[in-house]
């Protein structure tokens, strides 16, 4: 039995411009190799995880999500069958992706989609949404806030999400995080929290550099109380991952991870809002199977 691919696109990760000409080349990809495909753009009014759950079903033998990070986590959220997803990474961070080997090229990406090499990759789960790549609760989770809720038109991209960055990297005041990990409770101020499966967020801060998709952990970082000028000096210990030489930097690996309620705390994932606490979170080993 030949392949059957379910494509899900997000026409505006990237640029419209730069995800038409992608998805031309993908098509023409798919054409020449005679798979049967099914190719679904997302709408303001039904996201990724919506078109997967109207439209997915067993005679599929394929999932392939074409877009950032936003997209995957839609569609690992949509995924209810037994199948392999293919990711083309067509966002402006890709940070999930840099945790998989999916191949360097748009080309090697396209061949992915006809080999037969699968990998099992952990997910997380946070409340009922899973997610691949991670979740930021307080400074980052901030981030995401402001940009979805105050528009800067001449910016995109990283440029965008560094110009928020910038804003309130100076004035954003430690927060009062009550959790658990595994079971023990901790009462600490911090600047963030980020609980990962991958490495990498923000389009390029490495904040968990020893996080494995596949060990059946979920990474925590956490940055306590940094005086102004030190945030901006480390900055780029953030982005190549020397952070855990601050003393206010702490790393830990566990299975769960409950947050208690704070109205002060705002949290993404994978880069999308979720909103506050309360956050049940827990690591789900083994839960989704990627084409590499």
């Amino acid at each position: 039995m030949g392949r059957k691919l379910l494509v899900v696109t997000n026409p505006t990760s990237g640029g419209r411009k730069k995800n038409q000409k992608l998805l031309c080349e993908l098509t023409a990809f798919i054409t020449a190799n005679e798979l049967e495909v099914e190719i679904y753009p997302t709408t303001p009014d039904q996201n990724a995880c919506q078109i997967i759950e109207g439209n997915l079903d067993d005679s599929y033998s394929d999932l392939v999500a074409v877009g950032g990070d936003g997209t995957i986590n839609e569609a690992v959220n949509g995924l209810k069958y037994d199948i392999p997803l293919t990711i083309i990474p067509a966002g402006t961070g890709n940070d999930f992706v840099k945790n998989v080997p999916i191949g360097e090229t748009i080309q090697d990406q396209f061949q992915v989609l006809i080999k037969d090499t699968t990998m099992s990759i952990d997910l997380g789960i946070c409340n009922d949404r899973k997610f691949a790549n991670g979740i930021g609760v307080g400074f980052d989770g901030q981030i995401v806030e402001d940009m979805n809720g105050k528009k800067v038109p001449f910016l995109k991209g990283h440029a965008k999400y560094y110009y928020h960055v910038l804003q309130i990297l100076a004035s954003y005041k430690p927060r009062d995080f009550k959790y658990t990990q595994d079971g023990e409770s901790f009462e600490q101020s911090l600047i963030l929290m980020t609980i990962g499966n991958g490495t990498t967020y923000g389009g390029g801060f490495n904040l968990m550099p020893d996080a494995k998709v596949n060990d059946g952990l979920l990474d925590i970082c956490t940055i306590g109380p940094l005086a102004p000028i030190k945030r901006f000096l480390n900055i780029e210990k953030l982005s190549n991952g020397t952070h855990g030489s601050l003393d206010k930097v702490n790393f830990h690996q566990v299975k769960s991870v409950t947050i208690k309620e704070n109205p002060l705390l705002f949290a993404h994932a994978d880069g999308e809002q979720i909103g506050k606490p309360p956050f049940d979170i827990k690591v789900l080993p083994n839960a989704l199977k990627l084409r590499i």
